[in-house]
């Protein structure tokens, strides 16, 4: 099918390299001609594990089409999704890319005198935005032709969302006609019998992915809120507490005598926090949309406070071991949300590290992300970014790790004391084998001795 792909950020690059991988021809426009001349160059504007080599494969069998116009993507395509931003404004979702990118593909559309056309939201909206926002334009616009609306929303973990992508659980089509459903069937048709295609209406559609989002959201500010207790009894480790959950056996399924451990395992542990472009964001547009509607929604706010939370008991828990963080320097390992991934968005070392320079600490940090792209981010005056770990462990007093980087698991006192005036180390991931750290140097919040 020939399809095209409005918005080449993370979502929409992604779902055009797989498309396209599938056998599909794709064109994607952005209105960011040079991250489109960074994708016809066969480089990918941000890191994900197993994309480039994809990228690099449909470029050069011109089964991904990088355009810098919208109208040779209109006039060469059945239909198209939309996979702009919709970030928070205001703690509310701000739909101005989404609304720019319906009203300059409706007039594309009617100049282009396209008969019949498929409209395919991907982006993050609301419940009702799709009916209420976006049909209205095209229905203004598009009177005298024959559209096609649907959502079709995406569930792609970062650092996975290649295998996401291309081995999905659910598609969900939300959609209010039989013949729109069947077009984003036939897109999807080399995962038929592979996973359950969930058909339903547009709202549906749209709560079922914000439904997905503040599901493990909870889980991993359950899992915190369990570490706050857990703290204050001595000799409880919380993260034993929630392996021993896991065990269920209504988490944990025994099948043919062999355990299957669920995914969800992976946000049932402590630690400093969610980050990224999706939880925080989207739930906080939940919250909005929930409160506009006078719908009482105490457990979604609960787990943005408890996260909100996170960063600051890292530090608290780093100024109880050195009795003052005032010139105490401190090291920063990993600044990503996550590993696998280069989105800094939301990350909880961020936040943790406004907090270290006010309370007068001196930060240095260190994400194996910046070996490669060592201009990735600026941090805030006092902060120093370094490149190689060693630099970063360098005469420092505390070691605070938020990212579960592979890299990290190397980590020991040996290692520690080769570098740092005071070896301790905070593992705000819980990940790391404490048997390799002298007693009283290795700590964790949501246990402690």
């Amino acid at each position: 099918m020939k399809l095209g792909i409005v918005g080449a950020g993370y979502v929409g690059l992604t779902t055009a390299i797989c498309l396209a991988s599938m056998k599909h021809e794709i064109r994607i426009f952005d209105v960011n001609n040079e991250k489109i001349e960074k994708i016809r160059g066969k480089k990918l504007p941000f890191f994900e594990i197993g994309l480039q080599e994809k990228l690099e494969n449909v470029i050069s069998s011109s089964n991904l089409i990088p355009v810098k116009n919208l109208n040779e993507l209109v006039v060469n395509t059945e239909g198209c999704f939309i996979c702009v931003g919709t970030p928070t404004k205001d703690n509310s979702i701000d739909l101005t890319q989404i609304i720019n990118a319906i009203e300059s593909l409706t007039d594309s559309i009617k100049e282009n005198n396209k008969k019949k056309y498929q409209i395919i939201i991907r982006s993050t909206v609301i419940p009702s935005t799709t009916k209420n926002t976006i049909l209205p334009i095209l229905s203004e616009k598009l009177s005298v032709l024959n559209f096609g609306l649907s959502v079709v929303p995406e569930f792609l973990r970062e650092g996975n969302a290649l295998n996401d992508f291309m081995n999905p659980d659910k598609i969900v089509i939300g959609s209010f006609h039989e013949k729109t459903t069947l077009f984003i069937k036939k897109i999807f048709q080399d995962f038929k019998d592979k996973c359950e295609f969930v058909e339903t209406n547009l709202e549906s559609a749209e709560l079922i992915k914000y439904t997905n989002n503040a599901f493990f959201s909870m889980l991993i500010s359950f899992s915190n809120e369990i570490a706050n207790i857990s703290e204050k009894i001595p000799g409880v480790d919380s993260y034993e507490i929630l392996k021993a959950l896991v065990t269920d056996k209504r988490i944990t399924s025994i099948v043919h005598n062999e355990k299957i451990v669920p995914g969800l395992k992976s946000y049932l542990i402590p630690g400093c926090g969610f980050g990224g472009s999706c939880f925080p964001k989207d739930i906080q547009a939940i919250l909005d949309y929930a409160n506009r509607n006078k719908i009482k929604t105490p457990l979604l706010e609960a787990i943005l406070e408890i996260n909100a939370e996170r960063p600051n008991k890292m530090v608290l828990l780093s100024e109880s071991i050195l009795g003052t963080l005032k010139n105490k320097k401190v090291s920063i390992l990993g600044l990503t949300f996550k590993p696998d991934t280069d989105d800094l968005r939301s990350s909880p070392a961020l936040d943790a590290i406004k907090i270290l320079l006010e309370k007068g600490a001196e930060v240095t940090a260190f994400d194996p992300i910046l070996k490669s792209k060592p201009n990735l981010v600026k941090l805030p005056k006092g902060c120093n970014v370094c490149l190689r770990i060693e630099d970063a462990l360098r005469d420092s007093d505390m070691v605070m790790i938020f990212t579960k980087w592979s890299e990290f698991k190397l980590l020991d006192s040996k290692f520690l004391k080769q570098f740092m005036k005071n070896p301790l180390i905070i593992d705000g991931r819980g990940f790391l084998d404490k048997e390799k750290f002298d007693v009283g140097t290795y700590f964790k919040i949501g246990y402690l001795e």
